[in-house]
């Protein structure tokens, strides 16, 4: 049986990289086949930073309201939030986790600030190109890291994102492990994020591996997402996400409160 509830998706009317309305995400998800769906529309405090949209916590509010009223009764529809960047900004993040209610709050790092010096002779060998990947890498965990520590949030967004992009991996097991051992201490979970098989990946985000490493770092907890930014979009690759689960109780978040699923 398939999954019928995806745990992440955006919509045009809260975030400024989406395609789809919020009425069209609805629609999407019925025509899907969809009993449940959670915005979880950006939340970015850089001014600078692409596509972004100042966050209205209170139109954000009144536009659920007016989605649920229109299909509540064929569709449970969750309110969260993807807070970008919360390590940067601890203040702001910390306001906007006081304010309204939200059913989920997920973690992410988006962007990293990355010092590119290259040695052009050195680096054993290596082509520039790996290099740059595996330096993009390393900072992105750095971040992540951080964001494991600083804690608060229910979900820690597509673990190995840069991949989305750069298509490929670079290891940073230490780093990864202690990014998971934070996440497991702090009774957050992490979810499987199918957008990379949109853009070309192989596999979700995170992978086998990552899953793995999680599972034996005591997590036993995992949510399912699309990260869907249009219609068209929403549960595309849960049918890959579902092996990965295996050994796992999936579910999704209702008043910060994990819920497990039952329809799989």
């Amino acid at each position: 049986m398939a999954f019928t509830t995806d745990t992440h998706i955006h919509s045009l009317d809260f975030s400024g990289d989406a395609i789809s309305s919020m009425e069209e995400m609805c629609r999407g998800a019925l025509a899907k086949g969809m009993k449940r769906i959670c915005f979880t529309e950006h939340v970015d405090f850089d001014p600078h930073y692409d596509d972004s949209i100042p966050f209205d916590g209170e139109k954000y509010k009144r536009a659920i309201e007016t989605v649920r009223q229109r299909y509540g009764g064929e569709l449970e529809i969750l309110k969260g939030i993807e807070v970008g960047e919360p390590h940067i900004y601890p203040r702001e993040y910390e306001k906007v986790l006081q304010g309204d209610a939200y059913d989920v709050v997920i973690a992410s790092v988006h962007y990293v600030i990355l010092p590119m010096g290259i040695h052009w002779t050195g680096n054993e060998g290596k082509s520039i190109f790996q290099y740059a990947v595996e330096r993009v890498y390393r900072r992105y965990y750095e971040d992540l890291l951080a964001v494991a520590r600083l804690g608060g949030f229910d979900v820690l967004g597509h673990f190995d994102y840069p991949k989305r992009y750069l298509q490929r991996d670079a290891m940073e097991e230490t780093l990864m492990a202690e990014i998971l051992d934070c996440v497991v201490k702090n009774g957050s979970v992490i979810e499987i994020n199918t957008s990379p098989l949109r853009k070309g990946c192989l596999e979700t985000s995170p992978g086998k591996k990552i899953i793995k490493m999680y599972q034996e770092a005591g997590g036993r907890r995992l949510t399912v997402g699309s990260d869907a930014h249009r219609d068209v979009d929403i549960a595309v690759g849960f049918d890959s996400a579902m092996p990965l689960t295996a050994g796992f109780t999936v579910g999704y978040f209702q008043n910060r409160k994990f819920c497990a699923l039952t329809e799989r």
